[in-house]
This record gives structure tokens, C-alpha cells and sequence, in this order.
């Protein structure tokens, strides 16, 4: 329900009337506790009732303009503008007259006071078309017909009044002692860890910064800009998000930042088209917590001490789905952040240590499936494993070199491509099609967890390796044309040289090296 004339009086009445108590508490422990009281909990307090309190001025009893961003928004052709130059605000009273174009119902014409900045203006004089939000349709009355000097009236002098007399009630009238001991107050562990709400306020936090960055998107770009978004990054440690948004008529991007206390936008170099944009009103905002608080219970077996820094959202390739990407801070476990990716129905990537290699054999086998690669197909050129440890050494170069994780190589009579799953990452798949020969390939079933459990020992022993880097292990299988079988396995552990060896693919050592 869009909020009412007299809604927004209530609320600012309440407002003012908890802004007296909150106000007369600061002064009341102040005046009557030790000074460091005074400082700590008294002049903080005065700070924030005259924070909440309300500060009448002439919009302060008008709903500030939003566009409408949802698909079932009213349309809305503004016929007339008459925007008061009084004094030099952004936010400025504005008469408004417009025909409402409500969905399934008649259209009517309609006039309405709403205090407008000067970027809804000057788009609304150049493309009179336009959205409403909620708060912002004007009642089908004919007879309800404002003027400019009906806001705010007798309510400017109201709000302060309600502030000074309940601070005075309670400050005079109610409290009869305002010493307090010590032991009353709450630890200084206990009050920081209050600031924020918590887990229950993480997504609501998250979903009004989500709807914040749409009315950004929307008063620099307008409504259609929503649907044309290359990426939304939140930094969930301050106030800071950003959106990209791409320009269809030109290929171009800008860049809209949105922070405590105000925003800007600016052009930014931009490589991708429009098959790497989305709607960004499509995404749920109630989710987006529910998403980003299920990242970290992901990582929790492996990285207890894991908090979720920062959260973005894009295509991560053409016309690929909508991927929600966290940036953990693993703490003291990892010297480098980790990635979790999510996709917008709640599904979380899986993370996990390719080090254990039963696990990573579960999750190659999987992704051979999602590639249509039967396991005992001798289809495959290649199969890299590579730990996520920080020592973990790199035997040749390949998209997993850097995260870790799990690659295959194969070549089909039709197709041809490699398939990479890193830790915290969907598997992505990159296809070739043709005709093509593969008469050395091997299958995945010839290899085991068991096997290569067994290289792994082999390779500690040969390399004096401890066991607490038994998981900073690469191991491949390729070909290597300087030897007489068409595949071997290759294995290093923890960058110690002598660790290197090739092995069969039984498992029968050939040599201390890997080439």
C-alpha cells in the first residue's frame, strides 16, 4: 500500500517522540553518572536523538520520487512540471501532472505534489514516458488537487514541539533517579556485537541495498537501464556497492557507485556485449541474504574461520546463467581469498580440497556426466589435479594453475574441449565441434582414488615430504613424447624437487622427474 499523507505524519510523530526519550536518557545519565558515562553513553545518545528526529523543511511531508522498477510498475506520461526555485536543495517541491496508466484498469489523469531532485526532473523534461513506484501513485480523486503552499504548514513547528516537551516529560516528569551502577551496563563485547542485527538483519541489510542500487541504476541511466546490467558488486564490509550498466545504442558502460550519503556515475572501459547482461528487477532482493549466508557453511569444514567480504553478481560468460560470486576471507587458513559462486535459485557450488582424492574423483565424475562423457569412454587427452594449499606446486600451465581443482582434456569423433571444476566453482564446459580422431585417448575408469593414493606415498617417501602437506599435491596424466607409452602420471608435492616422478598408469614408477 503506497504510504499516505497522514501515514507519514504518524510516523514522523513516533519518530519525534523517540527522539525526546532517546535525548532525554543521554541527558539524564550524563548529568547524574561519572563523566565517563557522560562520554561514552550519554553524548552518543544525544547524537542519536537528534539524528532521528525529524527535521521539517518544505518536502518533508512529500514522498521523495522513485521511478518504478518492478514489471508491473503504472506507466505514466507526465503532461506538465512545475518545479519550486526557491532555494538552491536537489529536492524540490513539484507539482506534477500526468495521465496514470494503471495494468488492467482505466486510465485517468491525475496532478500530485512530490519532492523531485533535479536528475528526475531534467529526464522526466526530456522523456516525459515514465514509471511510478508504489508510494508515488496519485489518488484517482479529481477533487484532491494540492497546492504549493499546503506543505508543510502548521507540522514544521509540530515535529520539534513533540521532541522538546517528551524530552522534558521524561527528563522532569518521569525518571526520578538517574544514577546507575556499573554492573548495569552491558559489556563493550556485547554492545559492538548488537551494531548490524546480526545474522535475521544480514539479508534484509542486503535486500535494501540491492533495491537502493536499482533506484541508482534508474535515476542515472532510467527505467530500461535495469534491464541491460553487466555486474552489482556489494562490499559487505562498508556501504559501498557499484553497478555497470551497458548501453545497447553504443556498446559503452558506465559505472554507478552508490555509498553512505550519496552517489555518481562515470564511464568506464567495457569489453562486453549485450549477451553478458541481465535484469537486474528479475533477482529477487529477499533472496540475496538467504544466498550470500549459505556461502560460508560451505567453506566451514575447511575454513572455520571464513567471513564473507564481498558479493557480486553477472553473467561469468556469454549468455551463461546469473552467478552470484562471494569473496570469503578464509582468516588465518589461506593466504589468498576464496570464491564461492551461487546461482539465483539458491544453489551453491561445492568446495572442496582436490587434495582429497576420493572426493575430487566424485566431482570429476560428475562433471564428465554434466558433459556427456561416459567414464569408460577412452575419450580423454588429459586429467589435471591440483591441491589448494598455498605450497601446492604447478607442473604445467592450465586454468586450474592458480585455484586449484579438477580439469579434463578429451577429443570425441564430434567434439573436442576441456572441462574445469575449481573449488567453489560451477564446472565449465568448453566445446568444439568437428570432426576429430582420438586413437591414444584413455578412459576415466582406468584410473582410481586407490592409485593414486598410492603415487602420492610413493612420492612423499622419495621426497621426505611430512604429512601435514600430504593434501599440496599436483598429479596429472599425459602424454609425454619421450617416453614409449602414450599416457603417464606426472606428480609434485609441496614445490620439493624431489618429489618429481612419472609413473605408469598401473602405478609402476619410471623415472624422478617429469619430463
Amino acid at each position: 500500500m503506497p504510504a499516505t499523507p497522514e501515514s507519514r505524519r504518524r510516523m514522523r510523530f513516533v519518530r519525534a517522540v523517540a527522539a525526546g526519550l532517546v535525548i532525554a536518557t543521554g541527558i539524564g545519565l550524563g548529568a547524574f553518572n561519572a563523566w565517563w558515562v557522560a562520554l561514552v553513553v550519554g553524548v552518543p545518545l544525544v547524537f542519536v536523538g537528534l539524528l532521528i528526529s525529524p527535521r521539517p523543511s518544505r518536502v518533508s511531508e512529500l514522498p521523495e520520487f522513485r521511478r518504478g522498477v518492478t514489471r508491473d510498475a503504472p506507466q505514466a506520461d507526465v503532461e506538465a512540471l512545475t518545479r519550486s526555485s526557491l532555494t538552491a536543495e536537489d529536492l524540490q517541491p513539484t507539482m506534477v501532472s500526468a495521465t496514470i496508466h494503471l495494468p488492467n484498469d482505466t486510465s485517468y489523469r491525475a496532478r500530485w505534489l512530490t519532492a523531485m531532485g533535479k536528475g528526475h526532473f531534467e529526464a522526466l523534461s526530456s522523456n516525459p514516458r515514465t514509471t511510478l513506484g508504489p508510494a508515488q501513485v496519485p489518488p484517482r480523486d479529481p477533487s484532491a488537487t494540492p497546492r504549493f503552499d499546503d506543505h508543510p504548514g502548521r507540522w514544521a513547528v509540530i515535529y520539534p514541539a513533540v521532541t522538546f516537551l517528551s524530552t522534558c516529560a521524561l527528563l522532569f516528569g518521569v525518571a526520578e533517579n538517574w544514577e546507575v551502577s556499573l554492573p548495569s551496563f552491558p559489556s563493550i563485547d556485547s554492545v559492538v556485537g548488537g551494531v548490524g542485527g546480526g545474522d535475521d538483519a544480514a539479508p534484509a541489510s542486503l535486500a535494501a541495498r540491492h533495491q537502493r542500487l536499482l533506484d541508482a541504476i534508474v535515476e542515472y541511466e532510467g527505467p530500461s537501464a535495469v534491464r541491460n546490467v553487466l555486474r552489482l558488486n556489494y562490499s559487505l564490509g562498508s556501504g559501498s556497492d557499484q553497478a555497470v550498466v551497458f548501453d545497447p545504442s553504443n556498446g559503452r558502460a558506465t559505472s554507478i557507485n552508490v555509498y553512505s550519503g550519496g552517489s555518481n556515475s562515470s564511464a568506464v572501459p567495457n569489453l562486453d556485449r549485450a549477451d553478458k547482461t541481465f535484469d537486474a528487477a528479475e533477482i529477487d532482493p529477499t533472496s540475496l541474504g538467504e544466498i550470500a549466508g549459505a556461502m560460508v557453511p560451505e567453506v566451514a569444514g575447511m575454513l572455520p574461520e571464513a567471513t564473507l567480504e564481498r558479493l557480486s553478481i553477472q553473467r561469468p560468460q556469454a549468455n551463461a546463467p546469473v552467478t552470484l560470486t562471494g569473496t570469503l576471507d578464509p582468516g588465518d587458513a589461506f593466504i589468498r581469498d576464496v570464491d564461492i559462486q551461487a546461482h539465483t535459485d539458491g544453489t551453491v557450488a561445492k568446495f572442496f580440497d582436490p587434495g582429497d582424492f576420493a572426493v575430487a574423483f566424485a566431482v570429476g565424475r560428475e562433471a564428465l556426466a554434466a558433459a556427456r562423457i561416459a567414464p569408460n569412454a577412452p575419450v580423454l587427452d588429459g586429467f589435471v589435479l591440483r591441491g589448494i594449499a598455498d605450497n601446492t606446486p604447478i607442473i604445467s600451465a592450465s586454468s586450474i594453475q592458480n585455484s586449484g581443482g579438477v580439469l579434463f582434456r578429451y577429443t570425441t569423433p564430434d567434439r573436442t574441449g576441456q572441462i574445469v571444476v575449481a573449488p567453489g566453482r560451477f564446472p565449465e564446459i568448453s566445446t568444439t565441434t568437428g570432426r576429430f580422431r582420438n586413437d591414444h585417448g584413455f578412459a576415466f575408469d582406468a584410473l582410481s582414488p586407490q592409485l593414486f593414493d598410492r603415487i602420492r606415498d610413493d612420492s612423499m617417501r622419495r621426497g621426505s615430504i611430512p604429512a601435514y602437506d600430504r593434501n599440496a599435491v599436483t598429479i596429472d596424466v599425459t602424454d609425454v613424447p619421450t617416453t614409449d607409452a602414450d599416457h603417464v602420471i606426472r606428480i609434485e608435492m609441496a614445490r620439493v624437487d624431489a618429489s618429481k616422478g612419472m609413473y605408469t598408469l598401473d602405478g609402476r614408477f619410471i623415472k624422478p622427474a617429469h619430463y
